[in-house]
């Protein structure tokens, strides 16, 4: 009957989280988030423990947040790629005075 203590313990701490009305959403997936990887001791990437903790917590994202995040993610591609883009052109430009210096 030992695992039914710890798995109770869990639900405890879990359903104190979920019933606190005075701490904002964003905070008790920071706090699940802690209880995981400071007692339980799960080492996941940040993305990963986030989607957990909401799927436990009952506080999924909505498809508006979604598509938020879709667009602000390509946004943020895109914004990337012409930067290289003209990072490669000032390079190219930069070899090409090396070599008319050379020569």
């Amino acid at each position: 009957m030992e695992g039914l203590g710890v798995y109770s313990e869990e639900t405890n701490i879990l359903e104190e989280i979920k019933n606190n009305s005075m701490m904002p959403n964003c905070l008790k997936i920071k706090t699940y988030k802690d209880y995981l990887v400071n007692e339980k001791k799960y080492y996941y990437p940040d993305a990963l423990m986030e989607w957990v903790a909401r799927e436990h917590l009952g506080l999924q994202r909505t498809e508006e947040q979604l598509f938020k995040i879709r667009e602000e993610a390509y946004y943020n591609m895109k914004k990337i790629e012409e930067q290289n883009r003209i990072g490669e052109e000032e390079c190219k430009k930069i070899e090409e005075e090396n070599k008319i210096k050379i020569l």
